[in-house]
């Protein structure tokens, strides 16, 4: 095969030869050394898709811009370059228009798609990068060549869009009433959800791994099978990949759903509400809350910094999020009805750091001026998602088909019927059933995405926000 770059070097040669023979009372040294320092992408054409204004027909239209904001990484050991942000969906790959420099001015050329010719990279002309490309740098002493492989990610979806998408239908979930759902992640990395629920008389349990289908766990504490009572699906919490209940007043946890163990003696908790990385939170039989340091083996009253009679009792659901502003620092938020039926959100941070101050957990009062609450929602569940806590359930005095999804961005503050992301729409419950509400719970898993289970009907949905699921590359390289 030719050598296509012995041309240059014959040619790098000559201007040696050359530039000596005009001064001889200078020395030129050339460096050996080859590379590209800079990748960036200064013009392209990204084709957009959106609705008439009726809403009734598609409409594509098509903007040039420069994506120079979009980072390009140069592996100089492994002589790749790459976007870890990949260019926003649309964008026509074949027509990029791209700012390539080589050390020391190198002249940068791009081998052809078709063959092995190669062509100067131009800064004015388009050039095709829809699939990777070869560039290639020779030293100035011409002695050295050096090829990069280049690959110009684009994203295939668009970055905000949300479906759901049905799972394998279960028919013996649709037992179940009171459900509550929770996900944890596994000692290799998998995603693990669990879903309660009681039959009438005891508390049943149902395992999905990896996403697959809801399998049935078979509970054992010692080697002997193990009985919940009715109450423990009222407060099923998670703290570090583990699964916590109060069954009977005593505190187990699992990681499988399978085998329990017991965090102490028997307490007096009656059931467990919420958790965060560094307490677990539960009632006794008084209605007091309690908190316990030591993974339920013991307890101690909470502070609460108004009447315990707002306190939620009953449809409780709880979230727990890192703050950003402090390390291991947490926010945990509680949600439900109190005695009289009301809508309560009590709130805390918890934290664990040396000389943290333990914070008592805050009333959040209603007030008149505010038009946009929390509704009172039956079979209420709640799960933070994508910098928002989402509230799943059907609103008082309406029926099923009614059931929705609300929204809050300031941690419960205010809420409204959100519009990214809205319920299915086959949640609507069996009409001939007999309760003709659906038995939903909802949850969100390390993988980003978010769930909703219908009970009722034997129907389980997840769903997730595509940027949500896009992959981190690698920016930084050691030697």
């Amino acid at each position: 095969m030719k050598n296509k770059f012995a041309a240059f070097a014959m040619l790098f040669m000559a201007v040696f030869t050359l530039a000596s023979c005009l001064n001889d009372d200078t020395d030129y040294v050339y460096t050996d050394d080859s590379a590209i320092t800079s990748f960036s992408v200064t013009g392209a054409k990204r084709y957009i898709h959106t609705k008439t204004k009726k809403g009734d027909k598609d409409s594509v239209y098509t903007i040039s811009s420069s994506y120079t904001s979009y980072k390009f990484v140069i592996d100089q050991n492994n002589n790749t370059i790459y976007n870890p942000d990949s260019l926003p969906c649309g964008i026509d790959a074949k027509k990029l228009v791209c700012n390539v420099y080589g050390l020391n001015s190198m002249t940068v050329y791009i081998k052809n798609l078709k063959d092995d010719n190669v062509g100067i990279v131009s800064n004015t002309d388009s050039l095709d990068f829809s699939e990777v490309r070869e560039l290639k740098v020779m030293s100035n002493s011409g002695k050295f060549l050096r090829t990069y492989k280049v690959k110009v990610n684009v994203h295939k979806e668009q970055a905000d869009s949300f479906f759901w998408a049905p799972m394998a239908k279960n028919t013996d979930i649709e037992q179940l009433q009171n459900v509550k759902t929770c996900a944890i992640k596994t000692a290799e990395g998998k995603d693990r959800l669990f879903l309660f629920g009681t039959d009438g008389n005891n508390t049943k349990l149902y395992v999905m791994n990896n996403g697959q289908t809801w399998t049935a766990a078979t509970p054992k504490f010692n080697d002997a099978d193990l009985t919940f009572d009715a109450n423990v699906c009222k407060g099923i919490v998670t703290k570090n990949e583990k699964v916590y209940i109060c069954n009977a007043g005593n505190i187990l946890r699992t990681t499988d759903g399978n085998t329990w163990e017991q965090t102490g003696n028997a307490t007096t908790i009656k059931t467990l509400v919420a958790a965060s990385p560094l307490r677990l939170y539960g009632y006794n039989a008084e209605g007091s809350l309690l908190a316990s340091d030591d993974n339920g083996a013991t307890w101690t009253l909470a502070a609460i910094d108004s009447d315990a009679a707002f306190l939620p009792t009953n449809n409780l659901s709880y979230t727990c999020t890192a703050l950003r502003t402090n390390s291991n620092s947490y926010r945990v938020t509680i949600y439900g009805t109190t005695a009289t039926g009301a809508m309560a959100i009590w709130g805390k941070v918890d934290e664990g750091n040396k000389y943290s101050e333990n914070q008592p957990w805050a009333y959040y009062e209603v007030s008149t001026e505010n038009k946009h609450t929390l509704p009172k929602l039956n079979n209420m569940s709640v799960a933070t998602y994508d910098g928002k806590t989402y509230a799943l359930g059907t609103p008082d005095g309406m029926n099923d088909s009614n059931a929705n999804l609300y929204s809050s961005k300031d941690g419960g503050l205010t809420w409204a019927k959100d519009t990214t992301l809205t319920v299915p729409t086959e949640i609507t419950s069996n009409k001939e059933n007999a309760s003709n509400t659906p038995n939903m719970a909802l949850t969100v898993d390390s993988s980003n995405f978010i769930w909703i289970v219908n009970a009722t009907e034997g129907n389980t949905w997840r769903g997730r926000i595509n940027r949500l699921g896009w992959k981190k590359e690698q920016t930084d390289f050691t030697e």
